[in-house]
This record gives structure tokens, sequence and C-alpha cells, in this order.
């Protein structure tokens, strides 16, 4: 159950006075069925309607109560409040839970929030946040499809250019993927990096001349890519 009466009134005062302590002492005295449903109603109602400041907290205090119920359903909270301009992984708060996640933490927020971030160097701050060097950045680049991504993807294959076998597997991944960025992205590396090898179909045609513009300029990145 996604919804309860009894928790909404228990649970609501509680999350309203920012009474964690209180809050916290309730969900472990909770059946398993109630705790599933306050898990719930905590990320879907009532972290959506607290102040930035007050929603951080909660988060925090969720997180460091029990990171393998609670973190899932709040990332799912912090991206609706992202998409309000209520919340941004550049607030404080984040960079708080940061500290606070295991890695195994880490990896799912990184993959969760990747899709949702709309800016470049958003995408930056979020693996800066966890301490990740650009060639770590891949495994979760490759899985994400939107522009930000994608270009932050090939800025970061530089850092590894040297391994071709390494980039023929992105390239081949991306293709398997199927939609027209991947696409696109696997015939830019191919150009690029010379990778002749690299069979396939490709529609997008590029000249020597805008190869190093793509690289550098985001906006010429979009315009040809998207």
């Amino acid at each position: 159950m996604h919804y309860s009466v009894e928790i909404d009134r228990r649970v609501g005062p509680l999350v309203g006075q920012e009474d964690h302590k209180g809050l916290l002492e309730l969900l472990d005295s909770l059946s398993n069925s109630q705790f599933r449903t306050a898990v719930y109603m905590l990320g879907e109602r009532f972290a959506l309607d607290l102040t930035t400041n007050a929603f951080w907290k909660l988060f925090a205090v969720l997180l460091q109560h029990d990171s393998k119920a609670f973190l899932v359903v709040m990332l799912k909270a912090l991206a609706q409040r992202m998409e309000r301009g209520e919340a941004s992984i550049q607030d404080e708060g984040f960079q708080t839970l940061c500290h606070m996640m295991n890695e195994v933490d880490r990896q799912k927020t990184v993959s969760f929030l990747l899709p949702y971030l709309n800016d470049v160097d958003l995408v930056k701050h979020l693996f800066n946040c966890f301490g990740l060097e650009a060639h770590e950045w891949i495994p979760y680049l490759i899985k994400v499809n939107t522009l930000p991504c994608a270009f932050v993807l090939f800025s970061s294959l530089r850092y590894i250019e040297h391994d071709r076998d390494y980039l023929l597997r992105v390239a081949y991944f991306l293709m398997k993927r199927g939609d027209g960025l991947s696409f696109n992205l696997a015939s830019l590396m191919k150009a690029f990096f010379g990778l002749e090898e690299l069979k396939g179909t490709f529609s997008l045609q590029l000249k020597p001349f805008e190869l190093a513009r793509l690289e550098t300029s985001y906006k010429a990145f979009c315009e040809k890519m998207g």
C-alpha cells in the first residue's frame, strides 16, 4: 500500500515538526507492511512538501537510519523536487549525503540521477561529488541516453584513447542500444578516434574541421547529434 490514513495521521505531524527522533522511533515500532507504506509515503508525499532545508535534513536522517529502505524512494523525491526547481545536487544538503553514503549507495545515486541532469556542468559535478575520475565516469554515462551525458562521455573518452579495444567496446555497446543519439555518438567515435574497424551503416556525416568543435562546444555537439 502506498497510502494509509493511520500512517498519515501518525507520521505527518512528526515530519512537519522535524521531530526526527520521534519519527525513527515510530518507524521502528511499525509492522513490516506498515513500514513499507510509511517508506512510500515519506518519499511520495511528505518529502515533496517540505522546505528545501527540511527535505535535506529528512533525507539524511532516513539514509543514515536505513539506506536500503529509503535511498531510492528519496532519490525519486529529489528528482521531482529538482524538476520543480526546489532542490539541486549543488545544495549543501546533497554534499552532506555524499559523505554519508557507502559505495553501493554512491553507485545507485549516480545511476539514478544522471538521466535527470540537463546540464553538462551538473553531470560533471555529480561525479566530482563522489571523487570519481573521468575514466571512471564512462560505465555510468554509456547507459544514459541524454545529450549532456553523451557530451561528457565523448569528452571522457579522451582519457582512455590509448585503449583501442575499450573504445571499440564502448562504440559497439552504443550501437547495440540502437537509438539515434547512441548510433551518432558511435559514428563520431569512429571518425574522431580513427576506429576504421568499427563496422556499421552510419548516417552522420562529419567533416574533419567539425570534429574539434564537437569536442569543445556543447552547442555544436547538440546541433549535430540531437
